[in-house]
């Protein structure tokens, strides 16, 4: 049964590999694993249920909404097994379903599992001898992810019920296991949220100019004394070497401005996608984000709106206005638009007419 497992990872390398241009979501776990392993009754009276430590490791494809697909290994041992010299040990690895529970823009998530695989146990018997069986394996459980970064996270769990049937040929009743996880967990593909841009700081207010006292008496020049105002009938006197104040210059009137309408219309933000009947602007390369919508147009009737982020066409990743427009310029009937509202990604189908 060992061969399965080879087998296993190369399906899972293979799904990476076919999604590399549109990567699905990814968790990858690895991390400390401590085991509560019941030993099957009347093969051991000294203990019937070993401690042993160890490690796990899963990996989970993420299929549709919040539904994936897992895979689980992992591996305990403990020595001086039931007070003996001998050594125990156990593997495992099983496959299932798994359902995770928050989306890529929260910063805690959870998930549950289903799986079923084999197990390989390795104990102790009461004539001190090591006895190895395969059992099939069933194990239900839960955890949770607090994420440090958008790829790199803590992993908490998962806290598994396991149960397992060894020796069944021997008529012994099926074991009841516990097993506990924590770990580093990385995650890669799927959808994640733009990164929201930094506001823009607001300009100083211009500083005020400090008005000039005229009165003053210059400390380095005690002799430069103000000057007094002439009385009335008598011209203004000059001494010799000052200038006379500037004659003021009126100044040119200014030209008559243009109305409004004979202004120059500003440029506009965003790109005409004809089929669609919208006008879109690129979102750093990763899709066309929709500004307007045309009354009565094919994307009116297809319940689009504005903000939405057009990432897909018929599969196809679009990351730019000018590649959706291409992309629907020979394309009639029935196409499939793949679309993100916010954090919510789905795909709906629209009906083109010949264009």
């Amino acid at each position: 049964m060992k061969r399965l497992v080879p087998f296993a990872l190369a399906f899972f390398l293979l799904l990476g590999f076919a999604s590399a241009q549109n990567l699905p979501a990814v968790d990858v776990f690895g991390g400390y694993s401590y085991l509560s392993f019941q030993v099957p009754s009347s093969v051991n009276t000294t203990s019937q249920r070993l401690t042993m430590n160890g490690w796990e490791g899963s990996a989970s494809v993420g299929l549709f909404h919040h539904f994936g697909v897992e895979a689980d290994f992992g591996g305990h041992r403990v020595n001086s097994c039931s007070g003996t010299t001998l050594n125990c040990s156990n593997f495992s690895y099983m496959f299932g379903p798994r359902y995770t529970i928050g989306d890529r823009s929260n910063r805690i998530t959870a998930f549950v599992h289903g799986l079923a695989g084999q197990d390989r146990a390795t104990i102790v018997d009461v004539s001190a001898v090591t006895l190895t069986d395969t059992s099939t394996a069933f194990a239900v459980g839960a955890g949770a992810n607090y994420w440090l970064f958008r790829h790199v996270g803590l992993q908490v769990g998962p806290f598994d019920f396991m149960r397992t049937s060894h020796l069944s040929n021997y008529g012994l009743p099926s074991q009841n296991s516990y097993r506990f996880g924590a770990g580093i967990a990385l995650r890669f593909g799927g959808d994640f949220p733009p990164a929201e841009p930094k506001a823009p700081k607001e300009p100083k207010a211009p500083k005020e100019p400090k008005e000039k006292s005229t009165s003053h008496r210059s400390w380095k020049r005690p002799w430069h004394k103000t000057k007094t105002e002439p009385s009335e009938g008598q011209p203004p006197k000059t001494q010799p070497g000052e200038n006379q104040a500037p004659t003021p210059v009126t100044s040119a009137p200014e030209p008559p401005r243009k109305p409004p309408s004979e202004l120059t219309p500003p440029p506009s933000r965003g790109m005409q996608v004809h089929p669609l009947g919208i006008v879109a602007a690129p979102q750093e390369f990763d899709g066309a984000k929709i500004l307007s919508i045309e009354s009565g147009s094919v994307a009116e009737m297809a319940s689009l709106k504005p903000g939405d982020l057009i990432k897909s066409v018929d599969g196809k990743p679009v990351r730019t206005p000018m590649e959706l427009a291409a992309e629907l310029s020979d394309k009639t009937g029935k196409v499939r638009i793949g679309i993100l509202r916010g954090t919510f990604a789905t795909e709906m189908e629209i009906l083109l007419g010949a264009h």
